[in-house]
């Protein structure tokens, strides 16, 4: 099904679920529901975003094309056509979005739930995710928002792996989430599911982003996995919460995982793979893709040794996505950014792990924090009244993607920080 929303059924459902009365949802108050919504605004970006038959790319020209989505919502539907990609049948369900969409329900599932409903202008929403042309105008979060603030590496592959593959994602999480990243993966079965899994193992940080509703947990084996990551990371969708899973959401969702990284790794692919999309997203975006190589005669390695054949970053040890990220591989780390303290004896294949990263290490003062090459430039390149993003890559003459990668991880690490007009200073 193409709509993003089944109207009747959906509105029923959520009747059903919360048990609660219908309200006029043009009426309803979403300043009284400031603990679900994360900001005081109106409900236009809401209902425009869960209109059906509102894509990403639909919903990106009706924005380039009125400006807002209250404006979205008052047009006329002679004007709504004129939009391409938009004809009669889209262009009612706009101009009826509020009789459509079930927001009291909604909104009454988010509350009880604990369920954060993030607009694209929040300051609580993704800041990597916002720099891509199609970001969503709202997701639903569930979890802790700390999984946000440290570098993220998306970590895909196939639903099917073989041995080797499981064994590499369980490596690779492991070691990411030993280094301080934040794994980020589709919650799939396989490849997906194992890096998961794995983070947490290491009691790490971990952002499942969902192609169903968050009440609407896919596959449904994953329950307890879902639950688990809502304790180590954050779970998130573009999608209602009761939203089911349909085999158009999960490409769509793929712009997420990609969109909130510095990285895309990919374990294990064969060539026809979503993974494959993630990756090509990823490039698109203007973001790093690597691949783990497999043997030749395997047909779940095909899509990764295409990739590395097309130019994607060879990888074949954790030291190599750090080396990408630009972390300062010298820093003497002691302790873990988490609650609980790692065990004192790692497994063999862990035994050349770095000491952990803290909290502590991410808020020391800039002066006792030590800086590799490339970040020492990009701090010189920062003039002592602030400088704008494109001054420094101009200054330093490094490629953009370079910059904007080493500058968040230097924001994270509190050396620099932002204006609310994105100027950069140094601390």
């Amino acid at each position: 099904m193409s709509s993003r929303f089944r109207i009747g059924r959906d509105a029923e459902r959520y009747r059903n679920v919360l048990n609660s009365g219908r309200i006029n949802p043009t009426h309803y108050d979403l300043r009284a529901s400031s603990s679900a919504y994360s900001e005081n605004t109106d409900l236009s970006e809401l209902l425009l975003a869960l209109t059906p038959g509102v894509g990403p790319r639909i919903l990106a020209r009706l924005l380039n094309q009125f400006g807002k989505a209250d404006e979205v919502l008052r047009a006329p539907f002679h004007d709504l056509l004129q939009v391409t990609g938009v004809g009669p049948k889209l262009a009612r369900s706009i101009v009826r979005s509020r009789q459509v969409v079930p927001i009291h329900e909604i909104m009454t599932w988010c509350e009880k739930n604990h369920c954060k409903i993030l607009q694209r202008g929040s300051k609580e929403y993704p800041r990597r995710l916002k720099e891509i042309d199609d970001a969503p105008l709202i997701l639903f979060a569930q979890g802790s928002f700390t999984a946000l603030h440290q570098p993220m590496v998306a970590l895909v592959g196939t639903r099917h792996p073989t041995p080797y593959g499981e064994q590499q994602a369980r490596r690779f999480a492991r070691e990411l989430t030993e280094a301080g990243m934040t794994i980020v993966s589709g919650l799939a079965r396989g490849i997906d599911g194992v890096s998961h899994q794995s983070c947490i193992e290491r009691d790490g940080q971990t952002i499942a982003v969902l192609g169903s509703g968050l009440g609407r947990i896919y596959p449904p084996e994953h329950l307890n996995l879902a639950k688990k990551i809502r304790h180590h990371g954050m779970l998130l969708s573009e999608y209602a919460p009761l939203h089911q899973p349909q085999k158009s959401t999960f490409p769509q969702r793929n712009r997420i995982i990609s969109g909130l990284c510095s990285i895309t790794l990919v374990i294990e692919a064969p060539q026809k793979s979503g993974s494959l999309i993630t990756a090509r997203l990823a490039l698109e975006q203007n973001r790093e893709v690597m691949a783990i190589p497999g043997p030749i005669s395997s047909e779940l390695s095909r899509g990764c040794n295409e990739l590395i054949c097309d130019g994607a970053k060879l990888v074949q040890s954790v030291d190599d996505v750090i080396e990408e990220l630009h972390l300062p591989s010298a820093v003497p780390l002691t302790s873990t950014p988490f609650t609980n303290e790692y065990p004192q004896q790692l497994n063999a294949e862990h035994t050349s792990l770095p000491e952990k990263r803290t909290t502590q290490d991410w808020q020391k003062s800039p002066a006792t924090i030590a800086v590799n090459q490339t970040e020492q430039q990009i701090l010189e390149a920062i003039s002592p009244d602030g400088s704008l993003l494109d001054s420094i890559i101009h200054r330093t003459g490094f490629a953009p993607q370079k910059v904007i990668a080493a500058v968040s991880l230097l924001e994270i690490r509190g050396l620099i920080a932002r204006s609310h007009h994105q100027k950069i200073y140094r601390k």
